[in-house]
């Protein structure tokens, strides 16, 4: 049985639209189906356990990468499949599985594909699936949630990074990968990747892979703010990997720690003095189309 999570409300009404359609598929091919509808942010965990015990092991989830990694907490160890319908701001996981944007046509691609197992991530002990850190991004973030009420996802990402090059500082922190000493860290950016991008497209992490047990851990050096414009059209690309100012190292464990640090967490911003970052093997089940 599938379990459609959705919030009606959010996307302006857009997603409860998209879950008729769905709706609509299930039915033409015979399948039973329950729709759980989140209430509010943080509401699509108690959805998912409640999908999960009503004996659903197939579940839908409508929305973006904030509402990914809200149920993936839930989802991931259950052995129940997850079908990615990707309807909202920027979509970085679905892009990173090669997935139609229209969210219909990314649900029928899944339907026809194939079952397979994928990595996530997790954070002091709480599931993610795409990318997580810290840095120029967060506050990058926090000015996007502003242009977000004027400009569509990508360019409100690319909007806030201008709006924020006059008072961005250096992010400081430590940082222990497999174990090993902390060593201090001063740089732009420092993001822990199981997916390849962020921001609605930018080639963040190129090398990460769903399936390969491995975080790819991506830490870019002190930038002059002057330079940054110029470099984010690399960034945006994956290019920027292949400089000087840039290092990647694969690694099954991270701790990053600063007091009063913030954290992207796919899209969702937290404050922490620590974060344990922990790699979860083939912890999901998705369908990903057939090529």
């Amino acid at each position: 049985m599938f379990a459609i999570i959705v919030n009606p409300v959010s996307g302006g009404g857009k997603n409860a639209q998209i879950a008729k359609q769905i709706e609509a598929l299930l039915t033409q091919r015979g399948e039973t189906y329950q729709v759980f509808e989140t209430a509010n942010e943080g509401d699509g965990d108690r959805q998912v356990r409640m999908a999960l015990e009503s004996g659903c092991d197939n579940v839908v989830c409508i929305g973006g990468d904030g509402t990914l990694s809200e149920i993936v907490h839930e989802l991931a160890g259950s052995g129940a499949v997850l079908y990615i319908v990707p309807s909202g701001t920027g979509n970085d996981f679905a892009r990173a599985l090669g997935l139609p944007r229209d969210p219909v046509e990314a649900f029928k691609a899944q339907l026809d594909g194939q079952r397979t197992a994928i990595d996530c991530g997790s954070i002091n002990g709480r599931a993610f699936i795409n990318v997580s850190g810290s840095g120029f991004d967060v506050e990058v973030l926090r000015k996007t949630e502003e242009f977000k009420q004027v400009y569509p996802g990508e360019k409100a990402y690319r909007k806030a990074v201008l709006a924020v090059l006059s008072s961005y500082r250096a992010f400081r922190s430590e940082i222990s990968i497999d174990g090993g000493e902390f060593r201090p860290y001063s740089g732009t950016i420092v993001e822990i990747a199981n997916g390849q991008y962020i921001g609605g497209g930018m080639k963040v992490a190129p090398g990460a892979q769903v399936q390969d047990g491995l975080f790819d851990v991506v830490m870019v050096d002190c930038v002059p703010r002057m330079l940054i414009p110029f470099l984010l059209p690399l960034f945006i690309l994956g290019v920027h990997v292949h400089l000087p100012i840039a290092r990647v190292v694969r690694a099954k464990d991270v701790v990053l720690r600063a007091r009063g640090m913030v954290v992207n967490i796919d899209g969702r911003l937290e404050e922490m003095d620590e974060a344990h970052f922990e790699i979860r093997p083939s912890a999901l089940h998705i369908m990903l189309p057939n090529k």
